[in-house]
């Protein structure tokens, strides 16, 4: 890693990390799968006979039990099955193997840039982490002794009260100051003002676009039709239009009730027929943009430690629904002050971003997939 790099690029290949590791932790071979939905028929040798199993073919490995011929056949069409292929395992743990290594490659890489932003050595980095981490173990060993102390005197669920009050307490504090210290929007107005003149650059903006649901056949207006210029279309940008609807959520306010209805809205758009000087067309999919887009007023979404409110927990939940939908939302890079980039992401992975450099703004795509994918039924 090289040491004289600015701070600003050290800051930009951080994020080009993190969009590796999201598009790195969704690779096909590293997630879980039902191998029930991806066995065949084989005819395995071993033993000195010939067995009929089924095999998954994502993994490689014999699913159940050996079945008689007849059965076999019954269930393939009368056809002998293929032999059983023992190149699936050991090729699945190449990749699984390689997929490991990169990941470790890209942990080791940013505490490297991690250490050149804090201006250490990595040596002086690790044995800083290492220091603190032994402290913070003590520490767990102090309180978990005096935890054992107050429950042995007064039952568990006093220990669990008094647990959930103190971390709510200490919540609430570092709550009201990030309230204090953060500069919020106020209204949606002021957050289309905002996405008019700071996203122009990149895209063709047309506002309030009429179109009609085509399964309920009633009129709905849309915020923004977005269509991406040509440097974006140059960098890989899919050459169709896109929604995005815009939202204010006040967070200590009916958050639930408001992020719920404007998630479903977004999602209502993308069945919609749109028209745009005479021309009809779908949405390839839409983006929800509200005050949440930015990483100050995302950080006052409440979790303040009761065991019967996250709102955290419920965005985080809503968006991942919407992603079956083909619903991301539109991240800001910065503040209401100063956009230094912007992020479409997915709960299944980011589908492109810009980002700043000494020469200019710099546009990637990262994961196609995350719009092409289409979710009907049981997907």
């Amino acid at each position: 890693m090289e040491s004289d790099l600015t701070e600003e690029q050290l800051f930009h290949r951080l994020e080009e990390l993190r969009i590796e590791r999201e598009n790195h932790e969704n690779l096909s071979e590293l997630k879980p799968h039902n191998c029930d939905d991806h066995k065949e028929l084989r005819i395995r040798h071993f033993g000195g006979g010939k067995h009929y199993v089924f095999q998954c073919q994502v993994c490689g490995w014999q699913r159940g039990q050996s079945l008689k011929r007849e059965k076999a056949l019954q269930l393939n069409d009368g056809k002998e099955p293929a032999l059983f292929d023992e190149s699936i395992e050991p090729k699945r743990d190449e990749v699984r193997q390689k997929a490991f290594e990169a990941s470790r490659a890209m942990y080791e890489e940013e505490r490297q840039i991690q250490a050149l932003i804090h201006g250490w050595s990595l040596a002086d980095f690790e044995s800083t982490y290492k220091e603190e981490q032994q402290k913070l173990e003590r520490a767990n060993s102090k309180l978990s002794e005096l935890l054992e102390e107050f429950e042995a005197e007064f039952g568990e669920e006093k220990v669990l009260s008094s647990l959930i009050s103190q971390t709510v307490k200490r919540k609430k504090r570092r709550y009201a100051e990030r309230k204090e210290g953060t500069d919020r929007f106020t209204s949606e107005k002021e957050l289309k003002s905002w996405l008019l003149g700071n996203l122009q650059e990149d895209f063709h903006i047309y506002n309030e676009v009429s179109g009609i649901h085509l399964a309920e056949n009633v009129t709905a207006r849309i915020d923004f039709i977005f269509y991406p210029k040509s440097h974006l279309i140059e960098n890989g940008f899919v050459t169709e239009p896109f929604g995005v609807e815009v939202k204010y959520f006040k967070q200590e306010d009916g958050f639930t009730h408001k992020t719920s209805r404007g998630i479903w809205q977004t999602i209502s758009y993308n069945d919609c027929q749109f028209e745009i000087n005479g021309k009809k067309f779908k949405t390839k999919f839409c983006l929800l943009f509200s005050n949440l887009s930015f990483a100050a007023e995302s950080a006052l979404v409440k979790n303040l430690g009761y065991e019967w409110e996250n709102d955290q927990i419920e965005w985080s939940g809503m968006i991942h629904v919407a992603n079956h939908a083909r619903v991301g939302t539109l991240s800001i890079n910065g503040d209401k002050k100063c956009c230094s980039g912007w992020g479409i992401r997915f709960a299944g992975g980011t589908y492109f971003v810009r980002t700043p450099s000494e020469e200019g703004p710099t546009y990637r795509l990262s994961n196609p997939d995350t719009i092409n994918k289409v979710r009907v039924g049981n997907f």
